[in-house]
Parts: structure tokens; sequence; C-alpha cells
């Protein structure tokens, strides 16, 4: 359908008091994506000929990537939040002399699809309309504004719901918050609205009853409720939102061969791409830009944030940051690797094991107790239990090389820079502060002593200090 002599007007100045954010609320981060994204992705699908959106100035910076991504988009500031007849106000002047239809939506539907808003245009056009609303029939109304309509049933008003009389609450057909109109109709609407009214801003929705009045040519455009048409305005809302999108993405993932034990309790960022046959078990958590691979065993309670994995890999019990891990790698349980973390094929990180800003070559194991910073490993090296890489000496962050094929034993603290060459070997309980040749076995910890008949001496003592 073309669009081009319309205008989407994107009315996101509310202040959204009920969500109680920091954030404004049109753009709190959902599954790795702000809610406005996923708006913004179905509106630029209907190729309107612009694209209007009403912000607070402080707003401003939340809008710069779409701004970037989309050049019919215009940022219009509503200096005071008066209302959303007043924001659509705003909007008008910058409005291009092409432009003959306006439509008009609330933002604060982050669910709505783009098939909905051109079934709607069509509409308008259809039956050769001035002014059009956009109307659903719901079991719970409450927070909607109730439509009004005579007894012939032609729609009288828009009433909201805090100036609603107690019958009207009982009304279940409500305002969805989508509208268009001709664009000489809506200027001279708009000119006229008024804000007596219980909150004092002057309401969009008085539209309609002046454009009843003045037998505009007027039609409500009625639809099955569906999720799309939330409206976010607290937190309870933002979890049903959050909980279709969840169940979005994974009904998409379980189309391409991902399997779930739980999808309810498990979740995975919008841009996230996952392989074939890969499982995903009950409280995993896959964020950011995270690429999996095919055949992997992720979970159960597992998290991995901006992490690409190879083939065959098994992550249990573990949070993984930032990493690289290539084929039939394993981690787990309860290891932690930071960013900067590259894994090669068959690399071993067990439990209790923390990786930073290391790589560790193929078939390398750290199965125990270990925390790997800062390191360059090579392949087949073996890391004993409560082995440590010493590398912040205060100031900087130091390296420690580890050469192919190394054995470091049990309770080692590596005080880098230091070396370990090919085929060495650390002995148990050493403190390595300097480098170790290649096939050398590096000792370095104190000779023990044993003092023979220390502990019944000391009884000794001690019962003589009572007497």
């Amino acid at each position: 359908m073309d669009l081009s002599n319309w205008a989407l007007c994107v009315l996101a100045a509310g202040e959204g008091k009920r969500m109680v954010s920091q954030i404004p609320k049109n753009f709190i981060p959902v599954l790795g994506r702000p809610l406005f994204a996923y708006l913004f992705e179905e509106i630029k699908a209907c190729q309107f000929g612009e694209i209007v959106v009403v912000i607070r100035k402080e707003m401003q910076e939340y809008l710069q990537e779409f701004l970037a991504k989309e050049p019919k988009l215009k940022t219009v500031f509503q200096e005071r939040p008066l209302g959303t007849a007043h924001a659509l106000q705003s909007a008008l002047p910058v409005l291009s002399s092409s432009t003959e239809k306006v439509m008009a939506i609330y933002a604060d539907m982050p669910l709505l699809r783009s098939e909905t808003l051109s079934s709607f245009a069509s509409f308008f056009l259809t039956n050769q309309l001035e002014v059009a609303l956009t109307t659903s029939l719901v079991e719970d109304p409450r927070g909607y504004g109730r439509v009004i309509r005579s007894a012939c049933g032609e729609v009288l008003e828009i009433r909201e719901e805090k100036d609603c009389l107690p019958e009207d609450l009982a009304i279940k057909e409500v305002n969805i918050g989508i509208f268009a109109f001709d664009r000489p109709t809506i200027q001279d609407l708009l000119a006229r609205v008024d804000n007596r009214n219980q909150q004092g801003e002057f309401y969009l929705t008085d539209v309609v009853a002046l454009a009843r009045k003045e037998k505009r040519k007027l039609k409500s455009y009625t639809l099955p409720w569906r999720e799309e048409f939330i409206n976010l305005n607290t937190p309870s809302d933002l979890a049903a939102v959050t909980a279709y999108l969840r169940n979005q993405k994974n009904q998409s993932l379980l189309g391409q061969g991902v399997k779930m034990i739980d999808p309810e309790n498990t979740w995975v960022d919008w841009e996230v791409e996952i392989g074939r046959n890969t499982w995903l078990y009950p409280g995993t958590v896959i964020e950011g830009k995270s690429k999996i691979g095919e055949n992997n065993r992720i979970g159960p309670f597992s998290l991995l944030v901006d992490t690409t994995t190879g083939n065959s890999c098994k992550i249990i019990f573990s949070a993984v940051e930032g990493a690289v891990i290539e084929d039939e790698v394993e981690i787990g349980p309860f290891a932690h690797l930071r960013p900067g973390t590259h894994l090669e094929k068959e690399c071993r990180i067990g439990n209790f094991v923390e990786v930073k800003n290391s790589h560790i070559g193929a078939g390398t194991k750290a199965l125990h107790l270990a925390y790997l910073g800062d390191a360059q490993i090579g392949k087949k090296v073996n890391i004993g239990a409560g082995t440590i890489t010493c590398n912040y000496d205060g100031i900087r962050k130091n390296p420690t090389f580890i050469e192919d094929e190394v054995f470091i034993g049990s309770n080692n603290s590596l005080v880098a820079p230091v070396r370990i060459g090919r085929g060495a070997y650390t002995a148990a309980g050493s403190t390595i502060t300097r480098d170790v040749p290649p096939g050398s076995l590096g000792i370095a910890r104190a000779r023990q002593k044993n003092l023979e008949n220390w502990v019944q001496k000391k009884k000794e003592r001690e019962m003589k200090k009572e007497q």
C-alpha cells in the first residue's frame, strides 16, 4: 500500500510516572534492545512518507541510533507535557507540504504490528474519512479510555478513565490509541481542543467528540483484542510485554531446530543467534549479540553475554561474558569466563575456574579452583588445582606465557610477567617468579622442617601456666 503522502506521528513525550523508571518507559531495554526498537521496525516496514516522533528534550539521546538508521525520521520537542493533543499539534508544523493524511499512535504500544497500521490506513481511505479511531472489546478495560456510543451505535466520544462516570466504567469497548486524520481536518480540530478535564491536559481523544458534533466523516475501526495493543504504563504492563516478546523469540528459535526443556524459564535476547539442535536447559540466559553454534548444551542455570561458541560445546552452571569459544569445549560447573577469553578446540574449564582476557590453546585443561588472567596458554597444557596467575602488581596488569604441553602443578602462583617454556613442569606448591626453560622442572617452595614432639611440648607448657 502506498503511504507516501502519509505522515506517522509517534507520541512519545509522556512522563510515564507510573512506570517509576529512570529510563523513559519507551526506551527501557527488553531482551537486549530498547522497547522503541520493536515499534520502530514495524513503522519502518509501512514506508510512511515521513515519521515524526514527539519527545521531551531529555529523551533525545535515546533516539540517536534510530535517527541514524532512518532518514525519514524527525524529532519534535514537546516543551511541556500538556497532553496528547498538544503533542500532535507540535508535530504538524514540521510536516512536508506533500503530506495529506496523518496517522497518530501512542509510543507506549511496543508490540504494535505494521499490518495493523496498513489495514487501518486502507480502512480510512476506502471509507473516504476525515477522522478514524481504532477500538477493541476487552474483558478488563481498566486503564483505557472508554468508547461512548449512541443508541444507534455511532461513536460519540472517547472518555478517559479518570473522567468516566460510574456507569461508563462498565463499558468494555476501549480506545486502542491509533488515529487517522485528513490533514486540514486535524489542524482545525486541534486548535479547538481544551483542557477542561480531571488531568488538566489537552486530550487527542477529544477530537472525536468535536468531529461528531461538526458532522465530520468519522468511523471507528474495531479490532479483536490482541497483545499488540498492550499499553505500557506500569511495571505490570512491562512484565506482560516482556513475556510476550520472550515467547516470540523462543518460538522462533524452536522453529529453527533449537531445543528448549522449559521455554518459560529460558531467556534469549532478540539479536542472539543459535544453531540447530543446540539444547537450552532451564535457567539459561543468553544476552547481547551472542552467536551460538550447533549441537551445544547450554545450562542449566548458565549466563552467556556477547559470547560466540562453536559446535558441540557444553556449558553448565556457568557465567560467560565476552568470550570466544571454539568447538567441543566443556565449561563448568561454576566457571566464570570474563571478557577477552578465547578458548580453542577441546579445552576444558572446570569447577570454580575464572578466566579473564586470556587465550587458551587446544586441548588445555584447567579443571578446578584456578584463576587465569592476562595469560597466553598453549596447547595440551595441564593447569593444576589452586593455580593462579598473579597478574596485577598494583599499577599494571602483566602477562603470563605458558607454552605447549606444560604441566603446572597444584597450588602454583605464577607471578607475572613470567614464561613457562614448552614441555616444562612446575612442582606443586610453587611460587614461580622467574622463567622456567623448556623441558625443565621449576620448584619454588620453602624446605619443609618437622619439629618432633612439638605438640606434646606445647601441651606441657600450657599445663605449667595453669598451675
